[in-house]
């Protein structure tokens, strides 16, 4: 025993063989871990590189908008653990708003809401956006949560719902590029998914399909609501379109009186004929769908542990009541066949968005 003390004492750590390095970070499916694993000396942080960061399963924000605390507050559902970092300077004189794309946030001007920066609020690196044209309504349409891409900011017209005016930007880009829709796109949610605008017109349910190639528009065919008579006027819906990883298009419209969230699936047509529609699915295989108060993403639930498949973990949006009810901000997690639902385990007052871990420029 004393032999194999002095052994383990002899040991160069540092000295573990790359390959074997690898194998242990992508075991560390905590991010807290795999920071913690990269820290331990100049070998191990250079064996496992941030491009090659374990799966994480997305952690959960507390809204800076909200809170008055100093720090930003992360829960994560997999670990049941609350983290807590120093709240980025950039936040200081903005509003946190849109999706999370890739790890980054988009910021608005407290002065003039318009768009200020890209924030990844775990690491504070970010980038910043050119003097936008327009106010901007806090609902951005961006780039999947696995890749930075073309960035769309919805913009208000004159009414809340007379949404017609959209203004892209590129990265690396020095300007914004304004993009005019005529009046067939007003009252309806916006999506921007595939290079193309999909736009759900809240009166009838019906769904635009608009390409946008160098600013110009080209309507590419109508999409009929799910069903005939599609009850859009009579009860309050969200809208919600995503590409998952079979580069489908899925629409979940979640009714908000019954809270009931159904799923189709875009059938493009073309077949025998036949028209594009939207088809009901019950079974979305082994994946998961996650929305929050400003978007939704698809994850394959095989890559993550925890993540139940052909499920959706809905991050609710709050309804404007004073005061606010709390509950209202609990995340749930829904089967999509039974439609049956289940409260999840939040300590956070105010969840707004789901974070997926990007470490880049840490």
């Amino acid at each position: 025993m004393e032999a194999m003390n002095e052994g383990e004492e002899d040991r160069n750590w540092a000295c573990l063989p790359p390959d074997v390095l690898n194998v242990i970070a992508k075991c560390l499916n905590e991010i807290s871990d795999f920071i913690k694993f990269r820290v331990v000396c100049h070998a191990w942080r250079s064996s496992t590189p941030i491009t090659d960061l374990p799966a994480q399963f997305p952690l959960i924000l507390d809204s800076p908008n909200y809170s008055r605390d100093p720090n930003l507050r992360f829960y994560s559902l997999s670990f049941n653990k609350t983290y807590t970092i120093p709240s980025p300077r950039a936040l200081d004189k903005k509003y946190s708003s849109g999706p999370s794309s890739n790890g980054y946030m988009a910021t608005l001007s407290k002065r003039n809401f318009r768009p200020v920066s890209l924030l990844n609020p775990l690491t504070n690196h970010e980038i910043y956006l050119p003097a936008c044209p327009s106010v901007c309504d806090h609902h951005w349409i961006g780039s999947s949560q696995n890749q930075m891409g073309e960035y769309v900011i919805l913009c208000y017209g004159r009414l809340c719902f007379h949404r017609t005016r959209l203004v892209f930007w590129h990265p690396g880009q020095r300007k914004w590029h304004r993009l005019k829709l005529g009046s067939a796109y007003k009252n309806c949610c916006h999506f921007y998914i595939k290079d193309m605008l999909f736009s759900i017109k809240r009166s009838t349910g019906v769904t635009k399909v608009t390409s946008i190639t160098n600013g110009a528009t080209t309507l590419l065919y109508d999409v009929p609501p799910p069903f005939e008579g599609y009850p859009y006027s009579a009860k309050c819906y969200y809208e919600y379109l995503v590409e998952d990883s079979l580069r489908d298009i899925l629409r979940v419209s979640y009714d908000l009186e019954d809270e009931l969230h159904i799923v189709y699936r875009l059938d493009v047509g073309n077949k025998n004929g036949s028209s594009p529609c939207w088809v009901q699915v019950s079974d979305i295989g082994n994946q998961a769908i996650f929305i929050d108060v400003h978007g939704a993403f698809v994850l394959r639930a095989g890559e993550l542990s925890g993540i139940k498949k052909n499920s959706i973990y809905h991050l609710k949006k709050p309804r404007w009541e004073t005061p606010i009810p709390i509950s209202y901000y609990r995340p749930k997690r829904i089967d999509i066949d039974t439609y049956k639902s289940e409260p999840l385990p939040c300590p956070l007052k105010y969840p707004s968005n789901w974070i997926l871990p990007n470490l880049h420029h840490l």
